[in-house]
């Protein structure tokens, strides 16, 4: 009986400092949207779905990533060519080799048979409303992240989340860098900025969710933000973007135009079709129109964000801005972002940064 004591004492001692053990292996953390979730401390495998993946090539984390949704290894997503989203020009040999865990794309649900082959020890997620049926599912443990998007640019929130995930990955320093760089950026572009505006301008053709037209806009378009610049879609919106019909423009007749070219191919379609609508526009017709590279490709790029902004502060206000060469300027920011010179790739495939000239149904870059 004593001996069956003493056994019995030895077993609950040793499932007691076992049971520590593994506690001491996780934590619970609270994600950037409040949800209390219970990670390893540890995290060596991820995967990163919605468009997170950016976030991870950001912090030089990619050599933790054990699968990514089947968009990330294409060379195409909905017509567009991928480098529009350099993270993917910096990553695609990388990718290509890694297993699927599903196809991927704005709320789209994860293959949850893939994803449990993988293992990963965290799965990365944009969206809130999946995050909690993913974890069930699954048993891993799912962190959403806050990020740039459609719906606005908080750059103090963005620089948030490199800090948040940094922790995660053990990406500290690098978070830290990255939170300096844009502080760099913006202050620079503040610096330069306008302080008394004398035109009007507007973005056309932003992507929301896939390409659009030239009524597809942004109100408070971060690239105008950072400049100090005000446009009339600011007092449609909030902020975020929106839609808006040919008539309004037309009242709006701004003295620029700046076209995404993520959706430069509809609205070359569409000048074919309507191009009185075009030619009456005040920006068209004096030749102040330009060219930007895609702000939102599979959610938001960064930084092509500052890189566009560059290029906006050059045409509006060249005396502050006689010293930058657009794209040098973007070259530097993006491998900054992204940890390799993917320029030539981006403006191979997007001709931004150009003036456009609407002429006979055609368009011209110059």
């Amino acid at each position: 009986m004593r001996i069956k004591r003493v056994f019995m004492g030895m077993m609950l001692f040793f499932f007691f400092w076992v049971s520590l053990g593994l506690a001491e292996e996780f934590q619970i953390i609270k994600d950037q949207f409040g949800r209390e979730v219970k990670i390893p401390k540890k995290i060596e495998r991820v995967v990163a779905i919605n468009g997170a993946l950016r976030y991870v090539v950001y912090l030089q984390a990619m050599e933790k990533v054990v699968g990514v949704e089947a968009v990330e290894k294409r060379g195409l997503m909905k017509g567009l060519i991928a480098s529009g989203k350099p993270y993917w020009s910096a990553i695609k040999d990388r990718v290509k080799d890694l297993p699927e865990i599903g196809e991927g794309g704005p709320g789209k649900y994860p293959d949850v048979e893939k994803l449990l082959k993988v293992k990963p020890d965290l799965i990365i997620a944009l969206e809130p409303d999946m995050a909690d049926s993913l974890m069930k599912n699954t048993g891993i443990p799912v962190v959403v992240i806050k990020h740039a998007g459609t719906s606005g640019f908080d750059v103090e929130e963005n620089k948030e989340t490199f800090l948040f995930l940094g922790r995660l990955l053990g990406k500290s320093e690098r978070a830290k860098s990255l939170c300096a760089l844009i502080d760099s950026y913006l202050s620079d572009l503040k610096k330069r900025g306008g302080t008394e505006q004398k035109f009007s301008v507007y973005v056309g053709a932003i992507s929301a969710r896939g390409p659009h037209g030239i009524t597809s806009t942004q109100a408070k378009y971060p690239p105008f933000s950072f400049l100090g610049i005000k446009t009339p879609v600011d007092t449609l919106k909030e902020e975020g973007h929106l839609f808006i019909d040919k008539e309004r423009l037309l009242l709006m007749d701004p003295d620029y135009i700046f076209i995404d070219t993520g959706g430069l191919s509809i609205v070359s379609e569409d000048y074919k079709k309507n191009p009185s609508f075009y030619e009456a526009l005040k920006a068209i017709k004096n030749k102040k129109v330009y060219t930007l590279y895609p702000s939102n490709f599979y959610r938001t790029n960064v930084e092509v964000i500052f890189a566009n902004a560059y290029f906006i502060g050059k045409v509006l206000f060249p005396e502050k801005f006689k010293d930058i060469d657009p794209h040098v300027k973007a070259r530097e920011i993006i491998k900054n972002f992204v940890g390799k010179d993917v320029y030539e790739e981006l403006k191979r495939n997007y001709p931004g940064f150009k003036q456009l000239k609407f002429e006979g149904g055609s368009l011209i870059f110059n």
